[in-house]
């Protein structure tokens, strides 16, 4: 099984926080504090992860909370100082946690500190525990941290509670849960032009088939491009009822911008849900309501808070 590294630190003991992260919400950002404080003198802090959930992989049904670019970028803002990742396959999923822990984390790793969750779960039909971690640990003699679930509003912080945020529109929670605007990154493909006819252009965003996107509506959005530039935005997520379309399309007007983002790279943050999508008995009707939508997300630009270009919480 190969492993692959990300910034890596060299021959040097490790404090490894392990798990999927998905999504990297404060639940994990836990997890990686507690790592970077049980970094040993002249070691590193790590983070040890997979491409895919494997609950996901045994199901065939992946829905990320955002890409793996993403989800590499956010543990190495959350303050840790390698990434080392496994692709999710049959090999792994066989393998007896045992040997997990000595092929992974007393060989390659080299661990004198491991973080995990109080549910967390490897090796061959998720025979692995916190506990046997700890037993393994106190053999040969590296220190496990096992640490009870981050709670809100009385329940526990996971990734499956975002996902189901995120399936009903509920941005506000999503976002507390995160401690940020869930955000998607994809680049802006040719569309079929409907949003240019109303005087409303728009830009068709394409990200991966495997990320969750928010439940059709429509958002205020903020939209980062590829060149720096950051603005605010509407976006519709839906199949285009009104023009009785099939295909599901993630499209953005951008406040007060003029140019062409074809084949641009872009990200979007999702900021609040303004309302449900609907269909329009003509194109006029729909005209009239964009510019609503457009009218409101402007009275609600004083609410935002913008920060190095993005718009970040209280």
């Amino acid at each position: 099984m190969k492993l692959h590294w990300v910034k890596p630190r060299g021959l040097c003991e490790r404090s490894a926080a392990l798990g999927t992260f998905d999504g990297v919400h404060i639940g994990h950002r836990r997890l990686i504090r507690a790592a970077a404080d049980g970094k040993p003198p002249a070691g590193c802090s790590t983070v040890f992860t997979f491409d895919y959930p494997p609950e996901q992989v045994f199901t065939g049904n992946i829905q990320l909370i955002c890409d793996f670019r993403s989800r590499k970028q956010l543990l190495f803002e959350a303050g840790i100082d390698e990434v080392v990742w496994a692709p999710f396959n049959q090999e792994l999923a066989r393998k007896p946690p045992e040997q997990f822990i000595e092929d992974i984390l007393i060989r390659a790793l080299r661990v004198n500190h491991v973080v995990c969750g109080y549910n967390f779960r490897f090796g061959h039909q998720a025979r692995g525990t916190p506990d046997m971690l700890k037993d393994f640990g106190d053999h040969h003699g590296f220190e496990v941290n096992i640490l009870s679930p981050v709670m809100v509003d009385g329940r526990a912080v996971s990734s499956t509670r975002i996902r189901q945020c995120l399936l009903r529109g509920d941005i506000a929670e999503a976002a507390q849960l995160l401690n940020r605007y869930p955000a998607y990154r994809g680049t802006v493909a040719a569309g079929a032009g409907r949003g240019r006819k109303l005087g409303f252009p728009t830009a068709n965003l394409t990200v991966e088939d495997e990320v969750l996107i928010p439940q059709d509506a429509v958002y205020l959005t903020w939209s980062i491009l590829d060149d720096g530039r950051s603005m605010p935005s509407v976006t519709a997520i839906s199949t285009n009822p009104t023009f009785n379309g099939e295909r599901r399309t993630i499209e953005s007007f951008l406040l007060d911008f003029q140019g062409d983002l074809y084949h641009h790279d872009m990200e979007l943050q999702f900021l609040a849900k303004l309302r449900d999508i609907r269909r329009y008995d003509s194109a006029e009707d729909l005209r009239r309501q964009i510019s609503a939508d457009v009218d409101e997300a402007r009275m609600r630009l004083d609410q935002l808070r913008l920060h190095s270009g993005r718009i970040v919480l209280e």
